[in-house]
């Protein structure tokens, strides 16, 4: 969609300039001084001669003028579409933080620390694939999922409940049966587990801490027989057995 937005426009060249540090630029690189403030619809057009954009029909027109190009793509709807995605995006990840810090408050764990995570984030990426996963810090990321599915469902207590014992039933059968397949098999599209657990935030995201990776195109979660873990399943169970005997409702 085209907004109405107050613009700067050269009187040059008739760029359109969306503020003043922009402005600054164009005369520091093209030393044209002549501004002047333009209302123009603003407008995503794409030259199909040579790729030049445009933020309006004057500035389209004057470089065809200039160049002999006369056609053009426009683009206004699919870069207003981006942006409403990337807004869509953005919101979600603030969601997606918020939860995570009311979760390691409810599970008293101390904040995050953004600065000293980006320090250290080169480092971690680095080391992330030899070093391995401590139990207990898996067992800290187990505790964040089910935090974060009390904190979604604070007003139904008996989901939750249900979804942290079929979570259990899941890590028991494993550990008691790890040569039985179908215990270390899981299909997503099983209406009682999608109500159970797929469709709450966090249950999968437990299920992929004890081992299970997705397969087949995300059809099924599974758990091969090798990757079986019998002390990060005891540390699943320990974990879900005191989320069950000690609710925050």
């Amino acid at each position: 969609m085209a907004a109405e937005k107050l613009l700067l426009q050269c009187g040059d060249c008739r760029t359109l300039l969306k503020s003043v540090e922009e402005a600054e630029q164009h005369v520091k690189h093209i030393s044209h001084t002549n501004f002047c403030e333009s209302t123009e619809p603003i407008r995503h057009l794409v030259c199909t001669a040579c790729g030049k954009p445009c933020l309006c029909k004057t500035e389209f027109d004057f470089h065809a003028k200039r160049t002999g190009h006369t056609k053009f793509q426009d683009k206004t709807a699919e870069v207003a579409e981006e942006e409403e995605r990337r807004a869509r995006e953005k919101l979600h990840q603030q969601f997606e933080e918020i939860i995570k810090a009311e979760t390691r408050k409810l599970l008293g764990l101390p904040p995050r620390n953004p600065a000293l995570a980006k320090l250290l984030r080169p480092l971690l990426e680095e080391e992330k694939s030899s070093l391995p996963v401590s139990p207990a810090t898996t067992a800290e990321q187990m505790s964040e999922c089910l935090g974060t599915i009390k904190l979604n469902h604070m007003d139904d207590e008996a989901k939750v409940k249900n979804s942290f014992n079929t979570l259990l039933t899941y890590a028991k059968n494993v550990a008691t049966n790890p040569d039985e397949e179908k215990y270390r098999k899981i299909r997503l599209s099983n209406a009682a587990f999608q109500e159970r657990v797929g469709k709450l935030l966090g249950g999968i995201e437990f299920l992929e801490l004890c081992g299970f990776e997705k397969i087949e195109g995300g059809e099924f979660l599974y758990l091969p027989r090798e990757k079986v873990d019998m002390d990060v399943l005891y540390s699943a169970g320990h974990e879900l057995n005191s989320a069950i005997k000690n609710p925050f409702f």
